[in-house]
């Protein structure tokens, strides 16, 4: 018995399927990708500015004097009862315990500032960024320090080292 032969047009192109699966790893990797630009294209690189003599330019300059290691500086920046609390000595103690933080991929945003005559408290968001096997994670913690007016200058009014607390060694 003769079967009639398959008839195939060269004329018209084979659709090739994309499996379904194939599709939706597409679409979260592109996804993926948005994401990724939108974050970095919407942190800015550079600290903000504040105006000289704010609490909240007095909080930065600390700060960066802390990042920077310099020590001497970061500990001028505290309040008169700090100071009699805690020595530069003991400061530089304090910071050999807690200068892991310098190593942190952390960014620190100021939320708000509440003053009430001479004195002020920062309200701030601690960002704190892993690298992991397959993606990266973000940690946030809310944390707040306390400034006040002495001379016509703000500074810290609490023992801190970066921004942890050091109420519990003293």
């Amino acid at each position: 018995m003769d079967l009639p032969a398959a008839s195939v047009d060269p004329s018209t192109p084979s659709r090739a399927r994309v499996p379904r699966g194939g599709l939706i790893v597409l679409a979260t990797i592109v996804a993926l990708i948005a994401i990724a630009l939108v974050l970095v294209l919407a942190v800015p690189r550079d600290p903000t500015t504040y105006a000289p003599g704010s609490p909240e330019a007095a909080f930065q300059t600390y700060y960066q004097a802390f990042e920077a290691g310099d020590l001497d500086a970061a500990h001028a920046l505290f309040s008169a009862d700090v100071k009699r609390q805690l020595t530069r000595s003991e400061y530089r103690r304090f910071d050999a315990e807690h200068g892991w933080q310098r190593d942190e991929d952390r960014r620190v945003i100021l939320s708000r500032t509440d003053v009430t005559g001479d004195r002020a408290i920062l309200h701030l968001r601690i960002d704190t960024f892993y690298q992991g096997g397959l993606g990266a994670s973000r940690n946030s913690q809310e944390r707040s320090v306390r400034l006040v007016q002495e001379d016509g200058m703000w500074l810290i009014d609490e023992p801190i080292v970066g921004v942890e607390s050091i109420m519990y060694g003293l």
